[in-house]
């Protein structure tokens, strides 16, 4: 059962549209569920949504194996390219975008953790506790997780990070990874693909995520990686590993 409801962001003193799976078993019953906070709404369940006329298909694969989660999709802008100034937490200039870009991330992140969670967990049956509350995102939706995870792991146990687009902010990650005390329960997936190019290339994000996942290694804390041979950077190669992604959420519980 797919929701869409706008939000107001007061960081940005405007709505944006929240698109939310709910199992299909919900109104049905009393049970209480763990949620999936993720980047890029819009691009998650429906293709007529989708930004390229293809969505990652989640919410398919959740009611077709009957898993019991609910996922909360936050639209980004579409101004422009406002997307990459709120969805980068550092300043940084874009070779792909040719352009500068102040970096707004960490308001994102407020309105994610100070405003959409309370909401979520107010109006619906979550398990709000830290182990049942995750967030995922793919190309700079890769690149906010992994700043949650890293800096909001007081909220997010376990971070989901896509073909993460971590180049132009590297000093800053490393910087940021290497200094901010984590909760040491804080797991990160890291994925990325043989054929993403441009910006985006593979050998530029092996060094990358490699480079901060020794420091997470370091500091004990857990990694699963999933280096996607012939992997492109797209929706379609995306949901190809929706499967992967919920068994990695749902070890330990």
């Amino acid at each position: 059962m797919l929701k869409l409801f706008p939000l107001y962001m007061p960081q940005f003193q405007e709505e944006r549209m929240i698109h939310m799976y709910l199992p299909d078993d919900y109104p049905n019953t009393t049970k209480r569920y763990p949620v999936l906070y993720m980047f890029d709404g819009h691009n998650l369940f429906d293709d007529s949504m989708a930004t390229y006329g293809r969505s990652w298909r989640i919410g398919q694969y959740l009611q077709s194996n009957h898993i019991d989660c609910i996922v909360v999709g936050q639209e980004c802008s579409h101004q422009g390219k406002k997307r990459l100034d709120e969805y980068g937490p550092y300043p940084f200039h874009s070779e792909f975008a040719e352009e500068s870009f102040s970096g707004h991330g960490l308001d994102t992140m407020h309105f994610f953790v100070d405003t959409l969670k309370p909401y979520i967990d107010a109006n619906y049956r979550t398990k709000k506790e830290r182990k049942y509350t995750w967030i995922a995102g793919s190309s700079c939706g890769g690149l906010m997780a992994y700043y949650a995870g890293i800096k909001f792991s007081r909220t997010y146990s376990k971070a989901v990070c896509v073909s993460p687009y971590f180049h132009p902010t590297m000093a800053y990650l490393y910087q940021d990874t290497k200094n901010t005390r984590m909760n040491k329960n804080t797991a990160f997936y890291l994925s990325w693909g043989s054929k993403e190019t441009g910006s985006h290339g593979f050998v530029k994000e092996t060094i990358d995520c490699l480079s901060l996942a020794n420091v997470l290694i370091q500091n004990h804390i857990s990694i699963h990686f999933n280096v996607k041979e012939d992997g492109r950077h797209c929706e379609e190669d995306w949901e190809k590993e929706v499967p992967e992604i919920f068994d990695f959420l749902w070890t330990g519980l």
